[in-house]
């Protein structure tokens, strides 16, 4: 015996959920990578933000986290330059940056604050973040006042 059930939405519940989806105005775009090259899901992760931005006239706010001082990290400079070069590739010359250090503090609650703190509409990265054990899903979906996209390795 099989059971099934249809669900109807609202014509404005359908619109609320249309325009949650297709009104990005400030995207993040987390990088918890420590290759100075970027693995391939966080350029992955790089050109869909940049897509996504590009295609509804948002803006991009990278966050870099890193478990050590930056100056511990001799690629530094080199991860940087290759956030900017894939996000120009995208079309994506000007975004905002922010450098995060560990400190004793998760890269999830990390992400958590500054989604809170710059009142964003979404955020992208790849699931080698969560797969890497650097980020917890359960909790970034959780405590993240927008939707998630996590996209596939």
């Amino acid at each position: 015996m099989g059971f099934s059930a249809r669900g109807t939405l609202q014509e404005s519940e359908a619109n609320v959920a249309e325009d949650a989806f297709t009104e990005f105005k400030h995207l993040l775009f987390p990088v918890t990578d420590q290759n100075p090259y970027l693995s391939e899901g966080t350029r992955q992760a790089a050109a869909t933000a940049a897509a996504l931005a590009k295609k509804y006239g948002a803006d991009i706010t990278v966050v870099v986290i890193n478990e050590n001082s930056k100056d511990s990290l001799p690629e530094h400079d080199t991860q940087l330059s290759s956030i900017r070069w894939h996000l120009s590739e995208g079309g994506f010359k000007e975004f905002r940056l922010i450098e995060r250090l560990g400190e004793g503090k998760k890269p999830t609650a990390i992400i958590g604050e500054v989604a809170d703190d710059l009142n964003l509409d979404l955020v992208v990265m790849s699931m080698e973040a969560i797969h890497s054990k650097h980020v917890d899903a359960n909790l970034l979906v959780e405590f993240i006042p927008c939707p998630v996209l996590l996209l596939p390795l």
